[in-house]
């Protein structure tokens, strides 16, 4: 008699990883909202350094800083993939030590084209020193870019004064302290309660999984997500993580 080891039906395994995330709907729900803006950037860069390469004579410099940029979206859209495949399979990211200022300037290349066509100021207030971080760097990532998109779609509508977005951070013993604050209209009373929950939006054309996502994350560090109204405008989107 032969005996085989028990293997596990792939369509059973990938059942249970899904229901981390709650379901098929959501962990597709999730790779859409988490990926569409790296693939907008790629889609932007590759369009100007087309461009740049069509002039007479080419613009070579200009390409390959397009070109660097497609890349590092890809990997970004890369290793977001691999951060929501891990969420849902309940993984545990790494628990790196990085500095945090380092991961956001590798963000703000994804933050041009919409900063720009809003008109929105980005200001960045880091923890001087280069204090380290310890989280997943991509998820760290993942948390930073969909607070940063929030608070400029929050911003769109806003016409009557200049449209600001303040990142900052501070360090509080083992802690750092992150904070995202926008001077747009703010969140209505009757969403606030709802703003976590996946799949629930405030916004037309939202998925409703970006803070769902940032909270999954923040929950699985060690951290804290929450918010409170701006002064006098607007809404501060506040976490924590631990520090070395």
């Amino acid at each position: 008699m032969h005996y085989f080891p028990q293997q596990l039906d792939p369509g059973l395994a990938q059942a249970q990883c899904m229901s981390g995330m709650g379901g098929m709907g959501e962990f597709a729900a999730s790779v859409a909202h988490e990926v569409r803006q790296p693939l907008a950037a790629i889609a932007l860069n590759a369009d100007a350094a087309l461009r740049w390469l069509d002039h007479d004579p080419p613009r070579l410099d200009e390409a390959r800083a397009a070109l660097a940029l497609v890349a590092s979206a890809g990997s970004h859209a890369s290793a977001v993939l691999r951060s929501v495949h891990g969420l849902a399979c309940n993984v545990p990211g790494s628990h790196d030590h990085f500095v945090a200022d380092d991961a956001v300037q590798e963000l703000l290349p994804l933050l041009r084209a919409p900063l720009q066509r809003h008109a929105i100021h980005l200001e960045t207030q880091l923890a001087p020193g280069r204090p380290l971080l310890q989280a997943d760097p991509a998820q760290f990532r993942q948390v930073i870019l969909n607070l940063l998109m929030n608070a400029i779609e929050a911003l769109q509508g806003t016409s009557d004064r200049p449209r600001t977005v303040l990142l900052s951070s501070r360090v509080d013993g083992g802690v750092q302290h992150f904070s995202v604050a926008d001077n747009g209209a703010g969140i209505a009373p009757q969403a606030a309660e709802r703003l976590y929950h996946a799949l629930y939006s405030s916004k037309p054309d939202g998925m409703g999984m970006g803070l769902a996502i940032c909270r999954r994350i923040l929950d699985a560090h060690g951290g804290r997500l929450w918010h409170a109204p701006g002064a006098p405008h607007g809404t501060v989107f506040h976490f924590t993580l631990p520090a070395r």
